[in-house]
């Protein structure tokens, strides 16, 4: 082979060497070059949308619905003498201490925006016979219950100054969630820490203040609510006295517990949804109900307690991507890329029920996927919304959510 046939060679081998080497780079180098952004859109539900002002307030009647016919008495005096401007005794005939008991359960069940019914000493009683005589505790009284009202009115309606409008059920309904957790925290020392009070004028509550005050605002908007009595494994102390919620959202019933929903602030953003929509399965993880009233309880029981057994509305699914195949990055790298442009702290992603959990969760940390999708969200934000390769991963099993916590460069 002559010396000008070789050079030519080498030059079409070069040339070729070039053209690979473009063709390498354009498409696999930067797979992301040709490939539209990802996006991710919380999932879409076909409830109908109300505009705020034509909300319609709804008083809950669910307890005193479920209470015996020969009580439904009783719990119309409680109410009649609830709104005096002062505790006034009151005579009752053919009904025991426990019975009226139950009758007053019902009610503050029902009305949490009596807030001053006083939920430690409740009720002073005389039996005579088949005669009761009995006494509200109160506490406030006079002007003072009067201006403390109007306090709590004022703080009721603002509540909803920067509530969505034109929202359905669901949007409505995590608003009130996110309001209580930005504007409330846990302090059983707090002043009226067990009412809705103390959870919209204090701002501060503990379990059943939260569940109170949720129930109320739900209730304002038009969103049926009521209250739930059981324990919970908090800290790792088992059967730890505890309230919380039942709501129903399209037709259905679901858990919400605020409470937990708040337990720690400086946290990641998802555990505000931890317990909002959860169905009766999930929930007794964690949590258990007090039995129902059946006219010889001894301790704590419920009134009404609805069969909650939908997943449909479970607001971590709707507000997380959930991987149901881990090679579509789509949602991911979406997720990733609206995280990086708020510079939130952290992303969570929910593993689908068809996926193992542990296994995947692996394979996510260990095998690259987060970094990919990671460059992914990178190659479509600016550099003042890089994100960093230096993220922490945070496992959550018994919620199947993977949550991880983002460095910026």
């Amino acid at each position: 082979m002559n010396r000008s046939l070789i050079q030519r060679v080498a030059v079409m081998a070069i040339i070729f060497s070039l053209i690979a080497t473009g063709i390498y780079l354009l498409f696999f180098a930067d797979p992301y070059r040709f490939r539209s952004e990802p996006v991710f859109e919380p999932a879409k539900t076909d409830l109908p949308k109300t505009a705020l002002k034509e909300r319609q307030p709804i008083q809950s009647t669910l307890c005193r619905d479920a209470l015996p016919e020969e009580l439904l008495s009783a719990y119309d005096t409680i109410d009649e003498y609830a709104h005096y401007s002062g505790s006034e005794s009151f005579w009752l005939e053919n009904i025991t201490k426990d019975e009226f008991r139950a009758a007053y359960e019902a009610y503050t069940r029902d009305h949490p925006e009596v807030f001053w019914l006083s939920s430690d000493s409740a009720f002073s009683y005389y039996q005579m016979d088949t005669s009761l005589e009995v006494e509200l505790s109160f506490s406030h009284s006079g002007d003072a219950l009067e201006a403390a009202k109007q306090i709590f009115n004022e703080s009721l309606s603002k509540a909803f100054t920067y509530a969505p409008d034109n929202a359905d059920d669901l949007e409505t309904e995590v608003f009130i969630n996110d309001y209580l957790v930005s504007h409330c925290e846990y302090d059983p020392d707090a002043e009226m820490c067990h009412s809705a009070y103390g959870a919209l004028v204090g701002g501060k509550a503990v379990c059943d203040g939260y569940a109170h005050a949720f129930q109320l605002l739900c209730n304002k908007a038009g969103i049926a609510c009521s209250v739930i009595e059981g324990t919970s494994d908090f800290n790792e102390d088992k059967d730890t006295g505890h309230m919380w919620n039942c709501v129903q959202v399209g037709g259905d019933w679901y858990n919400a517990d605020v409470t937990w929903n708040d337990i720690n602030k400086t946290q990641f953003f998802c555990e505000r949804y931890f317990y909002l929509n959860i169905d009766d399965k999930e929930i007794k993880t964690d949590h258990r109900f007090s039995p129902m009233y059946n006219g010889n309880n001894e301790g704590e029981y419920n009134l009404f307690v609805p069969e909650c057994k939908t997943k449909k509305l479970r607001y971590l699914d709707i507000c997380c991507p959930v991987i149901d195949d881990i090679n579509k990055d789509d949602d991911m790298i979406g997720a990733l890329i609206n995280t990086a442009r708020q510079k939130d702290r952290s992303c969570s992603f929910v593993i689908g029920d068809s996926l193992p959990y542990n296994d995947t969760c692996n394979s996510i940390i260990n095998d690259g996927y987060i970094n990919s999708w990671i460059d992914g969200a990178n190659h479509y934000t600016d550099n003042n919304h890089q994100i960093g390769m230096q993220t922490k991963a945070y496992t959550y099993k018994n919620k199947n959510v993977l949550t991880v916590e983002l460095s910026y460069e």
